[in-house]
């Protein structure tokens, strides 16, 4: 049991040091192009996680571009849709959340949670979004109090984004070693 401890406190001190440099590469591996597609193989968490990082990054024109590549009915195409929305405004995450639910059943078992996880905080961004008064706020403060919510509720998105991500990469880490020993 102690030998178990020291090494996790070994690597613990080690991903301390190396910081960044220690943090999983995002980005699709090679060969997976950066449309994902629901073919279950060895891109397909990474793939849509790298897909999902890059709409939160994207702008308008990025979000524009990627929708007109994204047409069809195909359920892989539906899910792209709904993350690309997801990031979009306000105004596309009902669109989003259709799209979402339209697709995550015809997903392969091992991409449905992370599709129900962004799907579930979509849904927590539009319960914010219909709680928070469409009338200005009468003060400052009122102001500031909602920007303060606002971050707060950002930044838990990005926490339990941020844990989904560590498990896909855990997961995914755990599926190599198991395809290496085949």
């Amino acid at each position: 049991m102690k030998g178990i401890t020291r090494a996790a406190l070994t690597l613990a001190i080690v991903a301390a040091i190396t910081g960044c440099q220690s943090l999983p590469d995002l980005n699709p591996p090679r060969g997976c192009g950066e449309i994902p597609r629901f073919a279950d193989n060895v891109c397909l968490l990474d793939s849509w996680v790298a897909f999902g990082l890059e709409s939160q990054r994207g702008d308008t024109m990025w979000r524009r571009t990627h929708l007109r590549a994204l047409e069809g009915d195909q359920p892989e195409r539906k899910a792209a849709r709904a993350v690309v929305l997801a990031e979009g405004g306000p105004a596309q995450w009902a669109q989003a959340s259709e799209l979402y639910k339209a697709s995550i059943e015809s997903a392969p078992p091992r991409l449905q949670p992370l599709l129900r996880q962004w799907l579930n905080a979509l849904e927590a961004r539009r319960r914010l979004q219909r709680q928070t008064p469409s009338a200005p706020p009468a003060t400052a403060t009122a102001n500031d109090d909602r920007a303060q919510a606002l971050a707060r509720e950002n930044q838990q998105l990005k926490d339990e984004l941020q844990a989904v991500s560590d498990k896909l990469e855990a997961l995914t880490d755990i599926e190599r070693t198991i395809n290496a020993r085949e």
